[in-house]
């Protein structure tokens, strides 16, 4: 039986709607998404904010619960429960399903959402919590509303004002708290998620309380952050789920999440999976997730020969890079398509089982390479240039087998 035939019986007996047959999306009906910068999203892949009355919610005047029960929010469960129209905040869905990939919401399947959740959400089954800003690396995918730390070198070089925010404030955490009987799964995001005191507040209290019993934890941090408290109280809880952001190795990886060092974070990974591993047994199932642009793509076989060779059978889920759109593989010269669908073709191993229902293929990474947007690749050496004359780093040296294959495209001036 294929697995297609397995999802469609799985899908039948629970009474889910086929994805296949729709354009349904269960995550406006359990979950609401606090984001860094202190605005609120029905989910991470949505391009738009909660809005109610027209204004754009935020947490320092609105709480949590304002932005679940929103306008915005009633009237996207409405869009999806009539089958249309289809909202423009979630096109990036829309945008890969219509290449070929397998989008966002069909992870919303996974949940095991009852119906009398979708015809009758009064309060989250999920939250995804992005407690702050607050963060130890300045990634070169990020912005100042993820990272504290960018907020100099982004006003530096574009004036973009931005200040830290913290987000799980009072209100929100009794909010939080009165809803925890009732959670399935918290998300912890970033910031850096483990520099939160308010989230680690959170996990204490579900503990203390008895409820981490029946919630799992998904959790992306980058891995630069280890402590014994920590997993005694991941242990506690029904399942933790950990997504270690790693999308290099070696000094590459330390060029891209600035501040990070990465034989300190190789050795935080292999102590965390001394209490788990990356199965459905374990309590604590690691996976790594990597974001991938046009620093790092080419140097997938060599990535993957580490990860084969420390961490032998752990899942690598990639994040297609999208936005901020320089780092986005699709605007790369076609001539450098073709090499690099060569070398992922011929030269990448792997020690799991690269399926989508676990994590993205080899296909699936090619099919969004061949997508072309319009935007000149020169933006992406552009912006490579001018962070590097700020940080007094050297993409050119660092990177140096891939600069002499894209250094021809190199005639733009910061």
């Amino acid at each position: 039986m294929s697995i297609k035939e397995i999802w469609k019986r799985w899908f039948e007996k629970q009474k889910i709607r086929d994805p296949d047959k729709t354009d349904f999306c269960y995550y406006p009906f359990f979950q609401v998404l606090m984001t860094a910068g202190g605005k609120y999203m029905p989910c991470s892949k949505h391009d738009a904010f909660i809005t109610h009355g027209g204004r754009v919610l935020t947490s320092d005047k609105d709480s949590i619960e304002d932005a679940w029960n929103s306008d915005y929010m009633q009237a996207l469960r409405q869009s999806f429960l009539k089958g249309g129209p289809r909202f423009d905040g979630c096109k990036e869905c829309w945008r890969e399903q219509a290449m070929g990939l397998r989008p966002m919401r069909y992870d919303s399947y996974g949940y095991n959402v009852p119906e009398s959740q979708v015809q009758n959400p009064l309060m989250p089954m999920r939250v995804e919590i992005n407690a702050s800003n607050i963060c130890n690396l300045r990634c070169r995918i990020c912005m100042p509303t993820a990272s504290h730390r960018w907020i100099p070198e982004a006003q530096k070089l574009y004036n973009w004002q931005e200040e830290t925010h913290f987000n799980l404030t009072p209100r929100n955490i009794k909010i939080i708290q009165r809803w925890v009987p009732h959670f399935t799964q918290i998300g912890l995001f970033g910031g850096e998620p483990l520099m939160s005191q308010e989230n680690l507040d959170l996990l204490r209290y579900c503990a203390d309380t008895g409820h981490s019993k029946h919630i799992s934890i998904l959790l992306n941090t980058n891995g630069t952050i280890y402590s014994d408290e920590i997993v005694r109280l991941f242990l506690q809880f029904k399942k933790v789920y950990i997504n270690f952001s790693i999308d290099d190795i070696g000094e590459r990886f330390e060029y891209q999440r600035s501040g990070a060092k990465w034989d300190e974070v190789v050795q935080n990974m292999k102590n965390y999976l001394k209490y788990g591993g990356h199965t459905d047994a374990d309590i604590i199932e690691a996976k790594i997730c990597c974001s991938v642009t046009n620093m790092n793509i080419w140097y997938f076989p060599e990535y993957f020969t580490f990860m084969n060779e420390h961490f032998p059978g752990m899942p690598v889920y990639w994040n297609l890079v999208y936005e901020p759109w320089e780092f986005s593989i699709e605007i790369l010269p076609e001539e450098v398509k073709e090499k690099i669908r060569h070398r992922l073709r011929n030269y990448i191993k792997t020690t799991y089982e690269m399926t989508r229902e676990k994590t993205k293929t080899i296909d699936d990474l090619i099919l969004y390479l061949n997508n072309k947007i319009d935007k000149p690749f020169s933006g992406f050496l552009q912006k490579i240039k001018r962070h590097d004359e700020y940080r007094k780093e050297d993409f050119s040296r660092t990177f140096s087998e891939w600069w002499e294959i894209i250094k021809a495209y190199d005639t733009v001036a910061v």
